[in-house]
C-alpha cells in the first residue's frame, strides 16, 4: 500500500467533512468521507497519525454533536477510530477524559444494531490492553469504564449480522492471551464467536489460518480469564472444528463492506 499516494486523499476527505460541518449538512458525501477514511486507515499507521494531526478528533466530536441521530455516520466514525486505537503509539492521544467519556457513552448506543457500541468497545479494549499504569486520569475511573464495557458486551445479540469486513484477525487476536484486561479479552472472544458462527465459511478458515485456535486454548489456561470468556472461547473452537469436519458448510449471510477493519 502506497501511503504517500493515500495521504492527499485523506486530507481531501477531512476537508470535505469540515465543509459539510460548516454547512451543517450530513449527506452521502459526509458519510462517504468518513467511510473512505475508515478504509484508508486500515492497517496504515501513517494515515491514522495523519488523521490525528489534522484535527480528526475535533471533527469527530463536532460531528457527534451536530448530527446525534445519524447512525451510519456514527458507525463509520467509530470504525475509523477502531483503526486508530489498534496503533499502540497513537493510543495515548485517545486517553483523555473527554474522549474516554465519549467512547464510554457510545457503549450504550443502539445505532446501526450493535455496530457503534461494538466499535466503541473495541477502541476501549485496545486502550485497556495497555494496562492501568497508563490511566493517569481521575475521572472517568478505569474500573468504572470496564464495568460499562462488560454491560455493553452482555447486551449484544451474538447472532447479529454485521456491517463490517475483517481482512485479518491479528488486532483482535493480540487481545486474547493476556490477563491485564479481562474485559478486552472478552470483547475479542465475543467478536470471534459472532463472526465464526454467523459467517463460518469466511471467518473459520481465517481464524484457523492466523493461529487463533491455539490462542483460544491459552485463554482457557489463564486463571484470570472469566468463566463466560472461557465458555465463549470453547464455542469458537467448536465452531471451527465443526467447519473443518464439514468444509462445505456455508452461510446465507452477506457481509456489507462499509469499511475494512483489521
Amino acid at each position: 500500500m502506497n501511503v504517500l499516494l493515500l495521504l492527499p486523499s485523506s486530507q481531501t476527505m477531512l476537508n470535505l467533512i469540515q465543509k459539510k460541518l460548516q454547512d451543517r449538512t450530513c449527506d452521502q458525501v459526509m458519510e462517504f468521507s468518513w467511510s473512505a477514511l475508515w478504509n484508508i486507515t486500515d492497517e496504515t499507521p501513517d494515515n491514522c497519525q495523519m488523521f490525528l494531526t489534522c484535527r480528526g478528533m475535533s471533527l469527530f466530536l463536532e460531528c457527534l454533536e451536530e448530527f446525534p441521530d445519524k447512525q451510519e455516520l456514527h458507525r463509520n466514525m467509530l470504525g475509523l477510530l477502531g483503526n486508530v486505537a489498534e496503533v499502540k503509539s497513537l493510543r495515548p492521544q485517545l486517553l483523555t477524559p473527554q474522549f474516554i467519556t465519549v467512547f464510554s457513552n457510545l457503549l450504550e448506543s443502539k445505532a446501526d444494531g450493535i455496530e457503534v457500541s461494538y466499535n466503541a468497545c473495541g477502541v476501549l479494549s485496545h486502550i485497556m490492553f495497555d494496562g492501568p499504569e497508563v490511566w493517569t486520569m481521575d475521572e472517568p475511573r478505569r474500573d468504572a469504564v470496564m464495568d460499562r464495557m462488560w454491560e455493553a458486551i452482555q447486551s449484544w445479540d451474538v447472532s447479529s449480522r454485521r456491517n463490517i469486513n475483517y481482512r485479518s484477525f491479528e488486532p483482535i487476536l493480540r487481545l486474547l492471551p493476556q490477563s491485564i484486561a479481562p474485559v478486552s479479552q472478552h470483547w475479542a472472544t465475543w467478536a470471534l464467536y459472532n463472526l465464526v458462527s454467523v459467517y463460518p465459511s469466511k471467518y473459520c478458515p481465517l481464524l484457523i489460518k492466523e493461529g487463533g485456535v491455539s490462542l483460544l486454548e491459552k485463554v482457557l489456561e489463564l486463571a484470570s480469564s472469566q468463566p463466560e470468556t472461557k465458555d465463549m472461547a470453547r464455542k469458537v473452537m467448536e465452531q471451527c472444528e465443526t467447519f473443518k469436519e464439514d468444509p462445505m458448510e456455508t452461510n446465507n449471510g452477506q457481509e456489507v463492506n462499509y469499511g475494512q477493519r483489521g
